[in-house]
């Protein structure tokens, strides 16, 4: 059986390959290159870096695109959908100079056949202007034009980032120190604004981009940056036996500080059929578990709550004591940041 899995894994890594040296060359700042996409069809490009700094990949035209980037080793580096305009896929990344990075175009969902255009752009490492916590910058956003800044910590805690107005909506892409994407956000803050937090390491330097969501919008924001220091684990509540009593109708701060951590939570039923409904709510990807005094699995959720991270149980009850697990929970790794936990009783 072993023989194989390595049989097909390498078939397929030959399939690859095959199709990456027959990849047409995108030129970097060239005509856009046309083309059609036919149903399962993939057409691959290749494009070479000149110097560090960003390579803008994205297609044109009424057809669904999908791309897929891998390096030289044939190691996927990133995926995109309809990042660009409409139904288009677009991949922005930090390029390695003299190095050839290979894309796979293929057509997604119910529009994946038709002709298309598609053209690779580069970007030099861009000058940021720093954000000093507690301190907002007013800035304007042209058409076409990304605004570069950059936040630096001096101690592990919650970095929020976030543009403020009414004027433009604004979108925001979240990098690390080396160009990697971390995150991106449209209307995260208030109204159209956009808004992101992260956990920060210390002494870690942080990039953000700031763009109209249409790209051809103009006009003034504001842009705050704030940090704020991890608060002391007064409740140990990392297992079931030091589970804390949930407190109804309240928002309870929650904090993960190491990765696969859990928090529990303790809920006494005192009436028949109580109906019990505890949800999570913030950025954090969740999931939540209900179980009764003997440690029997009565419910779990990773997905119903408000938004797409949060979860949510909604359970009748009979009088007994049961237990809360929170978990964290990200491509089956858990992960460190907050969230509020809610409960109540209807």
């Amino acid at each position: 059986m072993k023989k194989v899995g390595v049989f097909l894994a390498l078939s397929l890594f030959v399939s690859v390959c095959l199709f990456a040296q027959a990849a047409q060359e995108l030129r970097l700042g060239g005509v856009p290159v046309s083309g059609t996409l036919h149903t399962g069809s993939e057409i691959w490009y290749s494009v070479r870096a000149v110097n560090n700094g960003f390579l803008i990949i994205e297609t044109t035209g009424d057809t669904d695109t999908y791309l897929e980037v891998y390096d030289d080793f044939m190691n996927l580096i990133m995926e995109n959908d309809d990042g660009g305009e409409g139904y288009n896929a677009r991949i922005e990344m930090f390029a390695t100079a003299d190095r050839t990075y290979l894309f796979k175009l293929r057509g997604f969902g119910s529009h994946s056949t038709g002709p298309f255009h598609i053209w690779a752009g580069a970007e030099p490492v861009p000058a940021a202007t720093q954000l000093y916590f507690e301190t907002e910058h007013q800035a304007n956003i042209f058409p076409g034009v990304r605004n570069w800044y950059s936040v630096r910590t001096t101690e592990a805690g919650y970095v929020v980032v976030e543009t403020t107005g009414n004027e433009i909506d604004t979108f925001m892409y979240l990098y690390d120190s080396q160009y990697n994407i971390l995150m991106q956000d449209d209307d995260g803050g208030i109204g159209l604004n956009a808004r992101i937090e992260i956990f920060a390491e210390p002494n870690q330097t942080y990039y953000l981009v700031v763009r109209s969501y249409n790209n051809d919008a103009s006009g003034p924001y504001g842009i705050w940056a704030s940090h704020e220091p991890i608060p002391p684990d007064i409740e140990l509540n990392t297992g079931r036996g030091r589970a804390v009593t949930v407190r109804l109708g309240e928002a309870i701060p929650v904090y993960f500080r190491a990765i696969n951590e859990s928090r529990w939570y303790r809920y006494e039923a005192t009436r028949p059929g109580t109906v019990f409904v505890v949800q999570t709510r913030g950025n954090l990807d969740t999931t939540l578990l209900l179980y009764d005094s003997q440690g029997n699995l009565i419910a779990e959720d990773d997905y119903l709550g408000e938004y797409a991270n949060n979860s949510l149980i909604h359970e009748r009850l009979n009088p007994g004591t049961y237990f809360i697990e929170l978990r964290t929970y990200t491509n089956g790794a858990g992960m460190i940041g907050r969230c509020t936990l809610h409960a109540e009783t209807r």
